[in-house]
């Protein structure tokens, strides 16, 4: 797959104009599902899918963009199954059937390989190698509950793989599993196994995007202080910090640079210097304005740093920019900071307000367990 001078050109948020013209050209229709908030999509825009290696591709394919907040994409995010994102759907538009789905990042390398594997076969499940394979086991014993099983089927399938997306996924799943198992099986004795391999890909997964390689560490450290182990999970937090100060250095535009704000609010709390996501979030709000995420971000930032009247003002900032369900999220951060000041009219407001909103806004993926878990807090405040 060598350079092309132009990068791929996507329909933004127009299914009925991309399906046509997918049908006009009999062209298989490539959706990029995404949300504003997800930094994996963001990861994905600014560096698999706006990357020139990809253009061959330009002219056998038709790309989608979908924003999943956008209350006049709700039909087709709940036709196409959006349950994790981003996901990269490819529909063959003819019976606009879902030929195939993959929750996730992917690398150039990899969405190449996948395209390159669609166009020549028509087959799509024969991109899925090995190590895929692997990873979709792992995820579906996660999913089925069946964590002991799946603990250990990722320690056994990681050990052996190369370094790639798939290796990264199959170890977050397996931390996840094996924290989830019962403490007292033997299973539970895999997770020292797999932090080990999940911090040695964590610090020189050097082919697998930044984004994802951070998203480890998160996982790394969460799952040490839910053992309890809070010296490690700080040790490993700073490798956190260092890493994404370096990949946030080395962003070539201010968009490139905010795909890690998320991750570096992240690690500045884990590492408890809440402060220093300030600067960051500053500018980032300067750079782009009208997003809602670096004021939500810097209100999660004051309320770390008990500087409520600040939060306050960032959450209400935030709220004033947001649109769609995420709204939700933000009205629980405001009830969060207007809690801490003492103000339990107030936030319950803010949760009343929320849960009104629910009620006229389509609701995809996993907000209406959102809109449930945000009534049940409602009726537990006095």
């Amino acid at each position: 797959m060598g350079p092309q001078s132009v990068s791929l050109s996507f329909i933004e948020d127009d299914y009925a104009r991309a399906l046509a013209e997918a049908r006009a050209r009999a062209l298989p229709l490539f959706v990029d599902a995404w949300a504003p908030w997800c930094h994996t999509c963001l990861s994905m825009r600014a560096f698999v899918l706006s990357d020139a290696a990809l253009g061959t591709f330009a002219s056998r394919f038709v790309f989608l963009s979908l924003n999943t907040e956008l209350e006049g994409n709700a039909p087709v995010v709940t036709k196409l199954g959006v349950r994790v994102l981003p996901t990269m759907f490819i529909v063959e538009p003819g019976q606009e059937k879902v030929a195939f789905a993959w929750p996730g990042s992917m690398t150039v390398s990899e969405l190449g390989d996948l395209l390159t594997g669609i166009s020549s076969t028509s087959e799509p499940e024969r991109w899925l190698d090995r190590d895929r394979l692997a990873d979709q086991r792992v995820s579906r014993l996660a999913d089925a509950g069946r964590f002991s099983e799946c603990a250990t089927v990722a320690v056994s399938v990681a050990a052996t793989m190369p370094t790639s997306t798939a290796l990264v996924d199959v170890l977050r799943t397996g931390l996840t599993c094996a924290t989830s198992a019962p403490a007292a099986g033997p299973e539970r004795g895999r997770v020292d196994e797999l932090l080990a391999l999940g911090e040695r890909a964590a610090s020189s997964a050097t082919t697998v995007l930044a984004d994802d390689r951070s998203d480890l560490y998160d996982y790394l450290v969460s799952t040490l202080r839910a053992l309890d182990r809070g010296p490690e999970a700080r040790r490993v937090a700073r490798q956190w910090v260092e890493f994404l100060e370096n990949e946030a250095a080395r962003a070539s535009t201010p968009a490139a640079r905010t795909v890690f704000d998320a991750h570096r609010l992240g690690a500045y709390l884990a590492i408890g210097e809440p402060q220093r996501a300030v600067p960051m979030l500053e500018q980032s709000a300067r750079d782009f304005p009208e997003d809602y995420n670096p004021p939500a971000r810097l209100a999660t930032a004051y309320l770390a740093m008990h500087r409520y009247d600040d939060a306050l003002t960032s959450a209400r900032r935030a709220l004033g920019a947001a649109y769609g369900p995420r709204k939700l999220r933000l009205w629980a951060l405001e009830a969060d900071v207007l809690l801490a000041m003492g103000d339990r009219a107030g936030a319950v407001a803010a949760l009343r307000a929320a849960i009104d909103f629910a009620r006229v806004t389509p609701l995809t993926g996993s907000y209406p367990k959102l809109r449930d878990a945000l009534e049940k807090r409602l009726s537990e405040l006095p």
